[in-house]
């Protein structure tokens, strides 16, 4: 079987988040199962810096994009550890120079998403003939790579040796679907067939990752629990119906674990090494967590968290609870690493301030440091609001450090309550609370306590058992590729050849649009996803007009204020960041404002969003 992967971004050579790491470790794990797997994805400055060994496999590679052939150059490497697995990488310098953001060029703008990742798509469906590998199975990963799967079945129908390749799409985070104006993606030439509801638009806009959803052969997520939240209300980002529609084409497959990098035997950050069989090394990394941290030596337990600190974390709820406990148990220990809003980070501070040489919040991130709390800590805290597949969890129990989660995503399919860890239900303190004081209570068992800690490293979460489900998910799309009729609804009124002929002809495409837009999309009961773009003439002379040295340091601030009391929620955002989750009351309205923040200036308002309503705070059974 050949599998050709391809992803916006893979570990090591471009990373923004949780997709890079899938695309970079399973590959690996999918070779040593004697697949035939190759990689793809843009050719970034960051690659091009790098240093490997790069081959050119085509100078020149014709590609229809927007009315006319905007060629690429095809090049070669290899994966990083695993010389058998190639990497092809696609060089367009018009296209592809964004440097650390890779999905926007400008601060607080994504507006030339669509084209860079449209193009992106047409290409990819090049890579075969230029390489002579032609995949059994597409493997497309989120809704940068979502257009493939349309494209192939309408655009490339009769090219038999692409054509017969099955597609598989997994979705990483639903809420970030490809949505984009119609008149956008018609712009950048995609064939007005595809821009009808039903086929790449969804209430009117165009949407990528749906359009994928359609045309694909199945359909993956990261867990088993993600998979049957998303085709709820609450959880579905409005993709809940076609989801449901779908469903039989839908798989749960938890993210695997880099167990050759998690791996506290042989962890070079760690000052002492261990395994299920001897966790005396263990102890020594607790005191060496301590000592690094300042905390005062303790007999009681001691708690870690590494998180990024926003609202989906759960943190908040962290807060009352850890200082209740602490309060009433001077043994208690606390060590926090990461950073994200302010509001939390002040938070943590000042719970540190509170139990001086009993907390300790560093509030940065540091991988040496994070290796350290997995280790030397005795509980892992992780009380998630929504977590599609989770990595920490996974970490923690392989460092023997059993963790504290509540029962949402990938944590409920992970985490086996009073066996590896412990779980709760409902997001309150009063719940996280409880689960806190049996893990206490479990502390003062030390014949327990090493079951659980045995237990969770010796359960298998390595990539391996998860390229074993991604393989039986192939296998699937293939079989029903062969048969077809999952396809029939959405291909009945498919034209005849070729189906391209109304594209515009364009002599230039811009690199994005003048368009200013605050959106408010409710995520859960108790949570809101705001995303904005300032591409707009204002925002754009604003920016302008700034000392080069000051765009860096431009910031956000994010108002949303209930409509009806008129409580308003503030967020000081970062300026590279271009979308944010805000816990928000259930079954509140909401309008929002984004103020822009810089150096020297006064805030200016930039963008307004009309109200929306949240629904009531009522979870799904899954």
């Amino acid at each position: 079987m050949k599998v050709l992967l391809a992803a916006s971004e893979v570990h090591p050579f471009a990373k923004t988040g949780g997709l890079a790491d899938v695309a970079g470790a399973l590959p690996r794990a999918l070779h040593a199962l004697g697949i035939e797997v190759a990689v793809c994805l843009p050719l970034y400055p960051k690659v091009r810096r790098r240093s490997d060994v790069r081959e050119v496999v085509a100078e020149h590679v014709s590609c229809p994009f927007a009315g006319e052939s905007r060629p690429f150059k095809l090049l070669r490497t290899t994966m990083p550890g695993s010389p058998e697995v190639p990497v092809y990488l696609i060089e367009n310098p018009w296209m592809f120079e964004a440097e650390e953001q890779l999905y926007g060029t400008e601060p607080g703008s994504y507006g030339d998403g669509h084209l860079r990742f449209l193009y992106f798509c047409r290409a990819l469906l090049k890579i075969p003939h230029a390489t002579g590998f032609f995949p059994d199975v597409w493997h497309l990963n989120d809704w940068q790579t979502a257009l493939v799967a349309p494209l192939l079945r309408a655009v490339h129908r009769n090219d038999a040796e692409v054509a017969a390749a099955a597609t598989v799409t997994t979705i990483h985070n639903l809420a970030y679907q490809g949505v984009f104006p119609s008149k956008d993606l018609a712009h950048a030439g995609v064939p007005s067939w595809f821009l009808q509801e039903g086929k790449l638009l969804e209430d009117g806009l165009g949407n990528l990752l749906a359009g994928a959803v359609r045309f694909s052969d199945a359909v993956t997520t990261v867990s088993r629990t993600y998979a049957r939240e998303i085709l709820t209300e609450e959880y579905g980002n409005g993709l809940e119906g076609l989801l449901s529609w779908r469903k039989d084409l839908l798989v749960g497959i938890v993210n695997g674990l880099d167990t050759e990098t998690w791996d506290p035997s042989t962890d070079p950050n760690l000052p002492a090494h261990y395994d299920a069989g001897d966790l005396a090394g263990k102890r020594d990394c607790r005191d060496a967590l301590l000592e690094e941290s300042d905390l005062q030596p303790t007999d009681g337990p001691v708690f870690g968290c590494v998180s990024r600190l926003v609202d989906q974390k759960g943190l908040d709820v962290v807060l009352p609870v850890m200082d209740a406990l602490l309060g009433r148990d001077p043994s208690v220990r606390l060590v926090v690493l990461g950073s994200g809003q302010p509001d939390l980070e002040d938070a943590f501070r000042d719970l540190e301030s509170r139990h001086p040489g009993r907390v300790h919040a560093r509030l940065t991130f540091d991988a040496p440091f994070s290796s350290l709390v997995e280790a030397g800590s005795d509980f892992f805290l992780m009380p998630s609001r929504f977590e599609p597949c989770g990595l920490n969890q996974l970490i923690s129990m392989r460092y023997g450090t059993p963790p504290i989660v509540r029962r949402v995503g990938g944590l409920r399919d992970t985490v086996t309550d009073g066996v590896t860890g412990f779980t709760f239900e409902e997001l309150n303190p009063g719940a996280l609370a409880e689960a806190v004081d049996r893990a206490c209570s479990l502390y003062r068992d030390a014949a327990g306590l090493d079951r659980m800690r045995e237990a969770g490293m010796e359960t298998d979460w390595s990539w391996a058992r998860s390229a074993r489900e991604y393989v039986q998910v192939y296998r699937d799309a293939i079989d029903r590729r062969a048969d077809g009729g999952h396809l029939d609804a959405v291909m009945q009124d498919l034209p005849p050849e070729p189906i391209e002929v109304e594209l515009p002809e364009l002599a230039d495409v811009p690199s994005g649009y003048p368009r200013d837009v605050l959106t408010l999309v409710p995520f859960s009961p108790d949570t809101l996803f705001c995303f904005w773009e300032l591409g707009g003439e204002a925002s754009a002379a604003r920016i302008a007009a700034l000392e080069p040295d000051a765009r860096p340091r431009i910031r956000y601030r994010l108002t949303l204020t209930e409509t009806r009391t008129g409580e308003a929620i503030h967020a000081e955002i970062d300026g590279t960041t271009q979308q944010w989750f805000a816990k928000v009351a259930p079954g509140g309205r909401y309008r929002g404002e984004l103020h822009i923040e810089a150096p020297g200036q006064p805030p200016q308002r930039a963008l307004d969003a009309p109200e929306v309503r949240l629904p009531a705070d009522v979870y799904p059974e899954v």
